[in-house]
């Protein structure tokens, strides 16, 4: 039979046969699911402003701070005033090997480093620790002649393996000394004490870091001397100078850190994605893919609450404006924002000005020289016992700031345990000061200021009139009229004298608070977590023998202050070497000599206030911490903070 006859006889067949035979036809595969696309997660963080550059050497606002936190991480990062090694294996330190101290032969006019921690020429009456030495109390004063060995110090410092730059390029041990080629370089704008006290700094291998210190070195804080890696197969090609106005470098810095900048929108924002080269990636970090810095201005509640468009998490104190902050901070609870305080490096201080310099040459009040109001501690003390701090505090920060005896914040470690004199507000007592000194108050009428009696140093009926200046910024006018009102009614008559902040911070002789001619000033200093005990020295008052410069801090000691037994102390502190209780030990007398003597009154403690997102955590909130967004990949919403 043919295929044409089958064929027929089985349509036919099919035709009339059941309904359930049917001409064959294969089902239609059935297409897979299409997995619905995960949303990226985004974060914004809203600035005040746009940051000039993000080059690391040259990035110095706070607004650049924050961008580069998420860019870099560490290299070596401070927990509890201890630091912490984040791209490095350890900290090198004697202990665990990863320090050497080489003996070395030294003649007159080698270099090297004296007991106060600074390069010098050696040479008969430097004081330097001998090898074997770490403390003053074995330091000796070279006679210029005898042999003399100074050690000199190694350290090694290793990168952990693995890391690489953002764009997949390995981070290697040369890319340290890189960072530290152009750290040294004069165009950089870095510190470079450092730098000053190292002999060599090199790559053992493509891991290995090692510094050599100056002969003569003592110190226990190694991880100063591990400088920043920087990209110099990305980089290399560019001079120290040239790299500060170099496009790649300002606007899209290479990095090892959680995120990569892909885009910077000028005047409106600097956009991030997840660095997929983070070292930490397979934790998981960073729990963000990408991070917005959106440069934005709010000036009332109300637009920050209408802020849907820019969609912040996290809007920045420069992005708000502090009395907005604070009207804010009333209504967080019924907001998608809460109010967080980060402590600020900054405090307000009334600065007293003892030792005017036109009393350099000698002291005549009867012709053009001011009396002398500041020279009894007593009377500064009074005006501190008169000064409502805490309600000053209270009012115009909405209690945000806050208020102790000493110039350092509370938080820093240098207060620790230390028992400081208390000066609460108190005007009665502070009345009674000023009647101890000879100021008296004969017409029993506060609106008029009292008179002196009886003073040494001071004409007899001489009026108790003094000059405050003070910045034209608005909280500052409102302290300063808020002090000037407590001071009237201990009979102290204060006229405000206002100036723009460049005119009040004027270096001298121009300047007239760091030349030295003025009777009060409310100035914002900033304070880290040290202690600079060189501010209150003698030797660093300004004046015309010293061409206004002091010796160390450029002629900070602008109240005049000077005390022979804390210029000691401050000496002590500064060339104790490694001898960390007797640094203590003096670091807690000067604290307590400076709070009882009173060159200056600090009147409160600054806090940086951010709106955060609810539920929102991983912001640090430290005093040591340069931004809260030291931990940017570790930032969750977790809920609970």
């Amino acid at each position: 039979m043919s295929k044409k006859k089958v064929f027929a006889l089985a349509v036919s067949v099919c035709l009339f046969a059941l309904p359930a035979c049917q001409v064959f036809n294969p089902p239609e595969p059935t297409p897979e699911p299409t997995p619905t696309p995960v949303p990226l997660k985004e974060l914004n963080i809203c600035l005040g402003y746009e940051p000039a550059s993000l080059y690391p050497l040259a990035a110095h606002s706070q607004a650049a701070r924050d961008v580069l936190q998420a860019i870099y991480d560490g290299p070596i990062d401070s927990l509890n005033s201890q630091p912490v090694p984040v791209i490095l294996d350890d900290l090198p330190s004697l202990s665990n090997g990863g320090v050497a101290l080489t003996p070395v032969d030294v003649k007159a006019g080698d270099t090297v480093i004296n007991t106060a921690g600074n390069p010098v020429a050696l040479r008969s009456g430097t004081r330097v620790f001998p090898s074997g030495c770490d403390t003053p109390a074995c330091a000796i004063t070279w006679d210029g002649s005898s042999p003399l060995q100074l050690d000199q110090p190694t350290a090694t410092f290793r990168l952990k393996a693995g890391l690489k730059w953002s764009d997949g390029q390995p981070l290697a041990a040369s890319d340290s000394v890189y960072g530290y080629r152009l750290a040294a370089d004069p165009d950089s704008p870095t510190n470079k004490r450092a730098v000053d006290q190292t002999a060599a700094y090199r790559a053992l291998d493509e891991v290995a870091v090692e510094w050599v210190g100056m002969p003569g070195l003592v110190t226990d804080a190694y991880e100063e001397y591990f400088w920043m890696p920087l990209p110099e197969h990305a980089w290399g090609l560019f001079t120290a100078g040239e790299l500060l106005e170099a496009e790649e470098p300002s606007r899209k810095p290479l990095g090892w850190g959680a995120y990569r900048v892909t885009e910077w929108l000028p005047g409106e924002e600097i956009r991030l994605e997840r660095n997929s080269f983070y070292f930490r990636a397979d934790e998981g970090l960073p729990l963000y893919d990408l991070v917005n810095f959106r440069f934005t201005r709010f000036d009332s509640a109300d637009e920050i609450q209408n802020s849907g468009r820019l969609k912040c998490d996290i809007i920045t104190p420069s992005a708000a404006d502090a009395i907005a902050m604070n009207v804010f901070g009333d209504d967080t609870m019924a907001s998608d924002f809460q109010l967080l305080l980060k402590s600020a490096s900054r405090v307000e201080v009334l600065a007293f000005g003892i030792n005017p310099a036109s009393y350099d040459l000698s002291y005549y009040p009867y012709g053009e020289d001011r009396p002398d109001i500041f020279g009894d501690v007593r009377v500064r003390q009074a005006f501190a016992y008169c000064i409502d701090r805490a309600g000053i505090s209270s009012s115009l920060q909405s209690g945000t700031a806050s208020v102790s005896d000493s110039f350092l914040h509370p938080e820093n470690a240098f207060l620790s345990g230390v028992q400081l004199p208390s000066y609460g507000y108190n005007p009665e007592r502070g009345r009674a000061l000023l009647e101890e000194t000879g100021w008296m108050d004969y017409d029993q009428n506060p609106a008029t200021p009292r008179t002196s009696f009886g003073t040494v140093r001071i004409p007899p009926n001489t009026a108790l009139q003094i000059e405050m200046y003070v910045s034209d910024a608005l909280l500052s006018q409102e302290t300063a009229k808020r002090v000037a009102e407590d001071l009237a009614e201990c009979g102290v008559s204060v006229t405000v004298t206002g100036m723009p902040a460049s005119e009040l911070y004027q270096p001298a002789p121009e300047g007239a608070v760091f030349g030295r001619a003025f009777d009060l000033a409310l100035m914002t200093w900033e304070v880290g977590p040290g202690f600079t005990c060189e501010w209150f020295t003698t030797a660093e008052i300004p004046k015309e023998s010293n061409n206004w410069m002091g010796q160390v801090t450029g002629g900070w000691n602008l109240t005049g202050f000077s005390s022979a037994d804390y210029d000691a102390a401050c000496d002590l502190f500064s060339n104790a070497g490694a001898d960390g209780a007797l640094r203590r030990a003096e670091a807690d007398g000067m604290l307590q000599q400076l709070s009882a003597d009173l060159p200056i009154i600090p009147l409160f403690h600054f806090a940086d206030a951010y709106l955060v997102r609810e539920g929102l955590c991983g912001l640090v909130w430290g005093l040591e911490a340069n931004s809260v967004f030291v931990g940017i990949e570790d930032l969750s919403e977790s809920g609970s903070c």
